[in-house]
């Protein structure tokens, strides 16, 4: 399905170019990698050299870890073929008052965009940072285990966005309400009720929004 606006990782990709993917392709290929391992995926030589290019010059250590991520899921994406699922903001609120979808077998392995509705949903990189609206998510799933990396406040003229990270092991459960007592996906926003707005706030609750979406959107 085609996505309904630009997407945030399109200029990346063409600027990294068909070439560098090519050679982390062939180095995988070679080492007899598993590339869905991040770990081996970034002793990859050209995977390295790679992350290295990207990241920029004053960027602290501890956001090796981020870029890494991107470059993983960029990678995967590419190879299968840059698939993106979307839904509107009518199938996602369905989506996420059916929890039961998350005890379903899981989609096929392998990583997917799914694009969600335009500021239909909100989270913080980390506490107390202002929340952002979520483009959406890379998932990809293994064996055992799925993985989700968030693309938030993405708008082309910031030229670049926010990424956070959650996985988990499978099968993958409801989330439990809040410590507070508010449910899973209620907004945190003022205001945020009156605009229908969503938000996230756990690790545990991307993980399922995410897959609840993609099962949604390709249900």
């Amino acid at each position: 399905m085609n996505a309904a606006r630009p997407l945030p990782w399109t200029d990346l990709v063409e600027a990294v170019g068909a070439k560098r993917f090519d050679d982390i392709r062939e180095a995988v290929a070679a080492g007899r990698v598993d590339a869905a391992s991040r770990d081996a995926f970034v002793l990859v030589g050209p995977a390295g050299v790679l992350l290295k290019d990207l990241m920029p010059a004053e960027a602290p250590a501890q956001a090796v870890t981020e870029y890494a991520a991107l470059l993983h899921m960029l990678f995967l994406h590419h190879e299968a073929g840059h698939p993106v699922r979307t839904l509107d903001r009518a199938a996602l609120e369905a989506a996420l008052v059916e929890p039961s979808a998350l005890g379903r077998p899981p989609a096929a392995p392998g990583v997917r965009y799914v694009q969600l509705p335009e500021r239909a949903v909100w989270a913080a990189a980390n506490a107390g940072e202002p929340h952002e609206p979520l483009d959406g998510c890379y998932v990809l799933h293994t064996a055992s285990a799925v993985t989700v990396l968030a693309i938030l406040g993405f708008r082309p003229e910031r030229g670049g966005f926010t990424t956070v990270e959650a996985s988990a092991r499978l099968p993958v459960h409801a989330p439990a309400p809040r410590p507070d007592g508010s449910a899973p996906f209620a907004t945190v926003l003022p205001a945020g009720e009156r605009m229908g707005f969503r938000s996230v706030v756990s690790p545990d609750e991307l993980v399922a929004l995410a897959l609840l979406a993609l099962a949604k959107a390709e249900g």
